[in-house]
């Protein structure tokens, strides 16, 4: 683990999660990107979209090839995906074509139905967060959750359902398919959020302000990564808890301290998985998500119930990952985590 200096970050969500209660100290936030994992069902050509695929999907509809070229749609396209101008873009869209149509194209571009939940879904559920996240509009973890030996997840997919849920719950923040709406993809509806759906945002401030947060298969310029991280800073402002961006962000200098600077804190598993080592993007991100998830599951302490009977052997990883990080209880202090 010499090459790897963001392992003592994975230490402190592990010890946050494995804190001895029920529930755990830890708390994480699923990204668009965590959907890749699924399994299709029968042949599927059609993948889940990230978000730089979603603008493309509204860019072609927006400037149609009779009258753009296909070098202006790249340049809106990069442009779009590298700035939240993805909120931008849905709300032209929407004001073009309506909101119907809107919900329509994501309910095409998002092939829920044609997969289902992958083996990292599985690993991901569980561990025993205190709460789960998540801005994806599939049912995917949800689904997960009926398959969960032990743990019982409570949905929170509208805010009527918040009184009745009970912890663990996995909390649908911005809809979910195919009939609890608004989807919130445009500026507006960012912009009118804290107001329309006020006890989701208390929900997620209680979320953020009791656990160490740990956001999965986001990007650092993910629309709602921008957002959400934009909203703890506003709201919690000193208070808030650890924050953070696991995955293979593959980031210089410049750009963790830009991380930093939002009170996020990144690990960036980049070292462990080269590009030159693991070509196949898809497969490089999964085997990262799984090594990551494995090595929080490496913390599962002891249970003295379990006692004199022989306990269960860890999940065999794939051979093609790193070596698991190991327990460890040397977790250094706050401050000297951020330059």
């Amino acid at each position: 683990m010499a090459d790897f200096p963001d392992c003592k970050y994975i230490e402190t969500i592990r010890q946050a999660l494995w804190n001895g209660s029920e529930f755990g100290r830890s708390a994480v936030m699923v990204g668009s990107g965590f959907s890749r994992n699924a399994e299709p069902v029968g042949v599927q050509t059609a993948r889940f979209p990230l978000w730089g695929e979603l603008v493309r999907r509204l860019t072609v509809r927006l400037y149609p090839p009779t009258r753009h070229t296909d070098a202006d749609r790249d340049r809106i396209v990069e442009r779009a995906s590298a700035t939240s101008g993805a909120l931008r873009m849905a709300e032209e869209f929407e004001s073009a074509f309506g909101r119907q149509k809107l919900d329509e194209l994501l309910l095409e571009a998002i092939p829920d139905n044609n997969f289902r939940p992958g083996r990292l879904h599985q690993m991901l559920l569980d561990l025993p967060w205190a709460d789960v996240l998540t801005t994806n509009y599939d049912t995917l973890l949800e689904r997960t959750a009926n398959a969960v030996v032990g743990r019982k997840y409570s949905p929170v997919r509208t805010v009527d359902e918040i009184p009745l849920a009970v912890r663990p719950r996995i909390t649908k923040l911005h809809g979910t398919f195919p009939a609890h709406r608004p989807f919130i993809l445009t500026e507006e509806d960012f912009r009118t959020y804290p107001k329309r759906f006020a006890a989701f945002v208390n929900l997620a401030q209680q979320a953020f302000m009791e656990n160490v947060v740990c956001l999965l298969r986001f990007s650092g310029d993910d629309p709602n990564f921008l957002h959400w991280t934009g909203w703890v800073r506003d709201n919690l402002g000193d208070s808030a808890p650890w924050i953070y961006l696991c995955g293979l962000l593959d980031l210089n200098d410049s750009q963790r301290r830009l991380l930093y600077r939002r009170n996020v804190t990144p690990v960036d598993l980049t070292p462990l998985f080269p590009k030159d080592e693991f070509p196949d993007t898809e497969e490089r991100h999964s085997l990262a998500v799984e090594w990551l998830l494995l090595s929080l599951e490496a913390g599962r302490p002891a249970d003295p119930l379990d006692w004199p009977s022989t306990p269960e052997p860890p999940r065999r990883p794939s051979p093609r990952l790193p070596e698991i990080l190991p327990p460890s209880h040397d977790v250094p202090h706050k401050e000297a985590f951020h330059p």
